[in-house]
């Protein structure tokens, strides 16, 4: 019977702390408005559908509203993402090669666009729920690359990140040395390819 009256305790304090979709839409959109620009150090970790570690990279990222992104990789995986509000370049170091290619719904390939895009997006693009400090994003859109994206805040900041796709692999994201509403420049979000790299460029 104690066993039976502290499952019942449990289902109800999970019930109680859980939104509705609607409440966790809002919620989720009141924050990223919050967040002109965001400026991070970040450890992104490959995860099998056991758990394991697969890949472990280090970068640091800038975001600006609005569409601005440049997100940079370090080691033997280092790429550059850049985004300006109406391309996206990605220059991949050790293949030589760029590829340049429209903004529309690239934030399948790239979710931290979220936090430079316009937040009525997220409504007509993903089911959000929330569960203590962590917003699951779903896609309405089953081609999205992505079948689930987690963003956990702490306070008004982003701390993590987690996408996962069909193949159960995860991708987990934790920021480091946050800065958000700087003043960055859009400077800082101007590609211009390194002589000698292949350039593939899809845009029309």
């Amino acid at each position: 019977m104690k066993v039976f009256f502290k499952s019942v305790v449990v289902v109800l304090l999970l019930a109680a702390s859980a939104y509705s979709s609607a409440e966790s839409l809002l919620k989720l959109q009141q924050l990223l408005e919050s967040i002109q620009s965001f400026k991070a150090g970040f450890t992104q970790q490959t995860l099998d559908n056991f758990g394991q570690a697969k890949q472990t990279i280090k970068g640091h990222m800038l975001v600006k509203k609005p569409g601005f992104l440049r997100w940079q990789t370090e080691g033997d995986y280092a790429q550059l993402v850049i985004a300006d509000g109406s391309s996206i370049w990605i220059y991949d170091e050790d293949l030589e090669n760029v590829t340049i290619k429209p903004m529309g719904k690239e934030m399948s390939e790239t979710p931290a666009l979220l936090l430079s895009g316009n937040v009525e997006s997220i409504a007509r693009d993903f089911e959000v729920s929330l569960q203590g400090n962590e917003y699951t994003l779903t896609p309405k859109d089953s081609s999205q690359l992505f079948d689930r994206l987690i963003l956990e805040f702490d306070q008004q900041s982003l701390v993590r990140m987690a996408i996962s796709d069909a193949s159960g692999l995860t991708t987990e994201i934790t920021f480091s040395a946050i800065e958000t509403n700087l003043d960055i420049k859009n400077s800082m979000f101007v590609f211009e390819a390194p002589q000698g790299v292949d350039v593939i460029d899809s845009r029309p």
